[in-house]
């Protein structure tokens, strides 16, 4: 618009018409910027598209209480117990298959003390794996573990642990935005619709 300013002028009533060159540009201009918004609007339409498929699956599976619940238990273990003199079978030890199996055979039998412990001496074997390093937090650790384990083959798990924030705001502001796409699906459906009936309309007159 500003480009057009520049090259056109404002008419403020002074100015006679504008010559047949400049109203061949203005279209030709107005003409380009009407396509680009067709295009982009196609965009838009893909997109909602594409979120509307993403609707109709399976549900989102919300595990942050459950890991909550899991963090709390690690972090009481931690706190009142030590695991110098803790026992690994020799059998977890072979392969990180068997290391993660046993971790998650001893997170399900409630056993936090000797998963901590599990945790820290996997690390020796397979130093910067899937286990972590020694500086990071082997509850932490834990809990990505299980949730990988948990949501191994499916989609649309999430879990949010450890923040002591207020989450309201973030939900309230997610619920607008998921009102303003169930809008945006509606309205791209009902052009969709439209452009249909119209295109029928045109092959059944001949134009």
């Amino acid at each position: 618009l500003k480009d057009c300013k520049r090259t056109f002028g404002t008419d403020d009533g002074i100015h006679g018409a504008s010559t047949d060159a400049q109203e061949l540009e203005l279209c030709r201009r107005l003409y380009k910027l009407h396509f680009q918004l067709l295009l982009l609007f196609q965009a838009y339409c893909k997109l909602i598209s594409q979120v509307n498929v993403v609707k109709k699956e399976a549900e989102v599976i919300n595990m942050s209480e459950e890991l909550a619940q899991l963090e709390a238990c690690l972090k009481e273990a931690a706190a009142y117990s030590s695991i110098e003199d803790t026992d690994i079978p020799e059998a977890s030890q072979s392969s990180t298959e068997t290391a993660i199996h046993s971790l998650i055979e001893t997170l399900r039998n409630k056993e936090f003390f000797s998963a901590i412990a599990q945790v820290k001496a996997f690390r020796c074997i397979w130093p910067n794996d899937i286990f972590g390093d020694s500086e990071e937090d082997p509850i932490q650790t834990l809990l990505r573990i299980f949730f990988r384990h948990q949501t191994l083959g499916q989609t649309g798990s999430f879990a949010m642990v450890g923040s002591k924030q207020d989450t309201s705001e973030a939900s309230s502001k997610l619920m607008e935005l998921n009102l303003e796409i169930r809008g945006s699906l509606h309205m791209v459906q009902s052009y969709q619709l439209l452009a249909k009936h119209t295109a029928m309309s045109n092959l059944n007159t001949g134009f």
